[in-house]
């Protein structure tokens, strides 16, 4: 019997992330063609363990060609393309191939929605739709050597759209370092020598994903300017991105500029509104800002969001608590933050806010109560979770709360030695922790430093309180992933270079985490290395009323 549903996949050195992509579609799909592009890991094994029609594809900078070729090896009526760091759910995706079966659609392509995770963690999304499933009728095929695009020779296509999703971990910010997408992508949009105006609103993607906000401004709107049809999905997102973009780089009046024009255009989007609080909140222009978030509140079944789902209420309800916490609005503060995670309970940062304010103003049998019957008894919230969000909280009596977890058994045994260690600094028993860290060589310090519970700062404030040599110098030999020895040399009294933006971002959580503990040497010596900041830090800390005495 003929296939139904042929999967269609490119890929190179995918070893990491492939057998979850093809767990997630193996026995659903009637068969899996694979085009490896010169993989030099384990990827073509895994690849064989699922299927034997592997083939090996000299890449020609082209991932139309490399697509066609896949597709050629396809048998089946529909063909679905797939990433090897993308996945689908299994459940919907038995629904979804029974739709097609059962009522096949009037179209030939169709865009399938791709739920992209973003950030360093992965734990914020992004929504757009991509052209992943067609009929293999030998007529349609991709073409353009990046963000390819499906056309049918005889210029017959019905497009259509899906409600399937899958799910794609390609843009997490530690994947995109180790894969260099940007760099590659970017190559690739350079060498067409014909460029179509959607070429620069990629382009413009891959400059702000690179950080170079100017260039990516600068082809955003040149794309809009060639543009050849408003309704085009592609210019939509331009708009959106370039909002956002302009707004990174400080110039929010042509940003705010932009948002009047488009909500007139896409009056049913959330996201230009949401945009424009987002843009009010940074400002602390907080009245505006909180009529913007409530007005999205009260109108969020009328509204639908293009670029992601919690521009609706999960982010409004978070800003807005944050809002009213700056008011001393407490109530409604707390109301706000609860309700955004009600929505979702897996953002520690929310945890932290609401956790800070019940630490500040309820006893401490009562934030306990708080803590056993909501954070601790949620299933996605282990041991090593509650932790963090403990030592997140800026509150002495709530990080101790940790020592609860000590005997927790999901603990390693290095988990439980930091957690042991930080608590004596919490407690400010420096001698039993200057007794522990004795037994210690450099490599075993920072294998505890590695596990995010007795950290680095607190290894820091350490060496300026004991005013350690013997610290100083394990400080220098440690090996980061980022040289941070700039700001060691400011410090520890040596010689002083500017420090960058990591660096500072360093200095003020210790700052702040100095000011938990109460240690006054460490505020003092602190204070005095405040001329080596730029002055949007020295503003930040003299705002929270940071690293005084």
């Amino acid at each position: 019997m003929k296939p139904f549903l042929s999967i269609c996949m490119i890929v190179k050195n995918e070893e990491n992330l492939l057998r979850r992509c093809l767990d997630s579609i193996k026995g659903i799909a009637d068969e899996i063609i694979i085009a490896d592009t010169g993989s030099v890991d384990k990827t073509k094994d895994i690849a064989l363990e699922y299927t034997d029609m592997v083939f090996d594809y000299t890449w020609e900078d082209d991932f139309s060609k490399a697509s066609n070729f896949a597709a050629s090896k396809a048998s089946g009526e529909w063909i679905f393309v797939i990433d090897a760091d993308e996945f689908v759910d299994r459940d919907s995706f038995i629904k979804f191939k029974e739709e097609l079966k059962n009522n096949p659609p009037d179209y030939n392509i169709l865009a399938v929605q791709i739920v992209n995770f973003v950030g360093l963690n992965g734990k914020d999304t992004s929504l757009n739709y991509h052209e992943r499933l067609y009929k293999n009728d030998g007529l349609i095929s991709y073409y353009r050597s990046i963000h390819e695009l499906l056309k049918h020779k005889e210029s017959k296509e019905r497009r259509g759209f899906s409600d399937f999703q899958i799910y794609h971990s390609g843009y997490m910010k530690n994947i995109i370092n180790e894969k260099e997408k940007s760099n590659r992508n970017l190559t690739l949009l350079k060498k067409k020598k014909e460029k179509e105006p959607i070429d620069y609103y990629f382009l413009g993607n891959e400059y702000d994903q690179l950080g170079d906000l100017d260039k990516a401004i600068k082809y955003y709107q040149k794309g809009f300017q060639l543009k050849d049809d408003l309704n085009k999905d592609w210019v939509k997102k331009l708009l959106l991105r370039l909002v956002n973009t302009l707004h990174k780089a400080n110039r929010n009046k042509e940003a705010l500029e932009i948002i009047d024009s488009c909500e007139q255009i896409y009056p049913y989007l959330v996201d230009f509104k949401f945009y424009r609080g987002k843009i009010y909140f940074d400002e602390e222009d907080y009245e505006n800002a909180k009529e913007v978030f409530e007005e999205i509140l009260r109108k969020k079944n009328e509204l639908k969001a293009d670029s992601s789902n919690d521009f609706l209420e999960y982010l409004p309800y978070k800003l807005l608590g944050e809002i009213y916490e700056s008011e001393n609005e407490l109530h409604l503060a707390v109301h706000n933050y609860s309700r955004a995670l009600s929505i979702n309970d897996a953002d520690d940062y929310v945890w932290s806010k609401l956790i800070n304010l019940l630490a500040k103003h309820s006893p401490l049998d009562e934030l306990t109560e708080f803590l056993n019957n909501n954070l601790l008894t949620k299933n996605n919230i282990t041991p090593q979770r509650v932790i963090k969000i403990l030592l997140d909280v800026p509150d002495l009596n709530a990080q101790k709360l940790t020592r609860s977890l000590l005997d927790e058994p999901e603990l390693s045994i290095d988990e439980k030695e930091a957690l042991f260690i930080k608590n004596l600094c919490l407690d400010g028993n420096t001698n039993e922790v200057v007794k522990i860290i004795a037994e210690k060589s450099p490599s075993q310090i920072y294998s505890l430093l590695t596990k995010g519970i007795f950290t680095i700062i607190d290894f820091i404030i350490l060496t300026i309180e004991l005013q350690s040599q013997e610290y100083q110098k394990i400080l220098y030999d440690i090996k980061f992933d980022k040289s941070i020895d700039n700001l060691f040399h400011v410090l520890f009294n040596k010689k002083h270079k500017k420090l960058d933006e990591f660096e500072e971002e360093l200095f003020v959580s210790i700052v702040k985490q100095a000011n938990i503990l109460g240690w006054g040497t460490v505020i003092n010596h602190l204070n005095s290395k405040m001329k080596y900041l730029s002055l949007n830090t020295k503003t930040k800390l003299k705002k929270n009323g940071k690293a005084s005495s």
